[in-house]
C-alpha cells in the first residue's frame, strides 16, 4: 500500500489491523511507527477472527482493502453489511505467489489510490527481477544438481520451528533450484516435520527465516535493524542441535537465515533471489539481493532498508 501510494497514503488511513505488525513484526512496526507516529492512534480493526466489521463501517471509509485469501474466510459471512452501509471491499492476494497475481494485486491499489502510473512502474521492476531468477533456473540441465532444502522458522536452537510443504516458503524452493524436503507433507501453509525425519532427509542446504518479535529472545534476528554479527552468532547455536553434526548442510556450512518477511509482499523477488542464490549460488554469483531489495525501498518505499536481510555461515569463511 505504502509503496504505491507514497507517504502521503498514511493519511489517507482511517484505520488497520495493528496485530499483524505488533509484537509479530516488532522491527517493521518499530521502523514505522519512529517514521509515522501517528499510526499508533489509528484505531485498531483486529485481526483475522477478532476483525470488527462494526469497527470498521463506525469509521466510515470510502473502501476496505483487505488480503485474500486470509481476510476473505474470515469476512465472508458479513461482506453484505458493508454494502448495506455503501463501503466497498478490495481484495489483493500476494499469497498467491505469482507475478500475475502480485501485479493485478498491485494495480489494483494503485486504481483505488489514483496512482495507476506508479502502480505499473512497482509491477514491472517487481516482474523483471522475478524473471532473472525464473530464466536462469529454466535454463539448468534436466540431471543438475539440485541440494535438498530443509527450511524453519526459527524459534531457538533447542526447539524446532515450523517447516512449509507445498505453499509460503516451501513453494519457492523447487522455483530456486531446490529439493524441499517437506513437500507434500501438508496442504497447509506450514508442517511440522519430525527432528527425525530432518536427520534421516540429511539436507544439503538448511535455511532458518527469523524476524524480531516481542516474546523471543533465543530466534535468529534478521531484518530492519538487526545486527549481522549477533544473527551470525545465533545462527552458529543451531549447529549444535542433537544429531546435527553429521548433516551435509552442517558439515559444511550451508546454514542461512532469510529475513521472515520476505516472502508475499510486492518486495519478495528478494527473498525469492536470496534463496535462489543459496541453492545454485554458481548461476546466480553475480546477483546481490540486498542491493536489489535496497533499490526497491529507495524507489518506493517510505522508511530506509536498514538492517540486515539475509546471512550466510558459508559466506562468512
Amino acid at each position: 500500500y505504502l509503496a504505491v501510494t507514497g507517504e502521503e497514503g498514511i493519511d489517507k488511513l482511517v484505520g488497520f489491523s495493528h496485530d499483524y505488525w505488533k509484537g509479530r513484526r516488532e522491527d517493521a512496526w518499530k521502523t514505522y511507527v519512529t517514521k509515522f507516529p501517528q499510526i499508533q492512534e489509528l484505531p485498531d480493526v483486529g485481526y483475522n477472527d477478532t476483525i470488527s466489521v462494526e469497527s470498521i463501517i463506525s469509521l466510515d471509509p470510502d473502501v476496505v482493502l483487505m488480503s485474500a485469501p486470509v481476510n476473505y474466510d474470515y469476512i465472508e459471512p458479513e461482506l453484505d453489511k458493508f454494502a448495506e452501509a455503501g463501503i466497498e471491499v478490495a481484495f489483493v492476494n500476494y499469497h498467491k505467489q505469482t507475478v500475475e497475481m502480485h501485479r493485478s494485486s498491485t494495480e489494483l491499489i494503485g486504481e483505488i489510490m489514483g496512482q495507476e502510473e506508479r502502480a505499473k512502474e512497482i509491477s514491472d521492476f517487481y516482474e523483471d527481477q522475478v524473471k532473472l531468477i525464473e530464466e536462469r533456473i529454466s535454463g539448468l540441465e534436466e540431471n543438475a544438481e539440485r541440494p535438498k532444502v530443509y527450511m524453519e522458522y526459527s524459534i531457538a536452537p533447542n526447539t524446532y520451528g515450523n517447516s512449509w510443504a507445498d505453499k509460503m516458503w516451501g513453494a519457492l524452493i523447487p522455483q530456486c533450484g531446490g529439493i524441499n524436503i517437506a513437500a507434500g507433507l501438508s496442504d497447509g501453509n506450514s508442517v511440522e516435520v519430525a527432528p527425525e525425519q530432518v536427520i534421516a532427509s540429511n539436507p544439503d542446504l538448511i535455511v532458518f527465516t527469523g524476524c524480531l518479535v516481542d516474546d523471543n529472545n533465543e530466534n535468529i534476528v534478521v531484518g530492519y535493524g538487526a545486527d549481522r554479527e549477533k544473527a551470525l552468532e545465533r545462527l552458529q547455536a543451531y549447529k549444535e542441535r542433537e544429531g546435527w553434526s553429521g548433516l551435509n548442510a552442517v558439515k559444511n556450512d550451508r546454514m542461512a537465515v532469510l529475513y521472515h518477511d520476505l516472502s508475499r509482499h510486492i518486495f519478495d523477488f528478494a527473498g525469492t533471489q536470496m534463496l535462489a542464490k543459496l541453492c545454485q549460488p554458481e548461476l546466480f554469483a553475480d546477483v546481490d539481493p540486498e542491493e536489489n531489495l535496497r533499490t526497491f525501498f529507495e524507489k518506493y518505499m517510505p522508511v530506509e532498508l536498514e538492517g540486515v536481510w539475509m546471512v550466510s555461515l558459508e559466506a562468512e569463511e
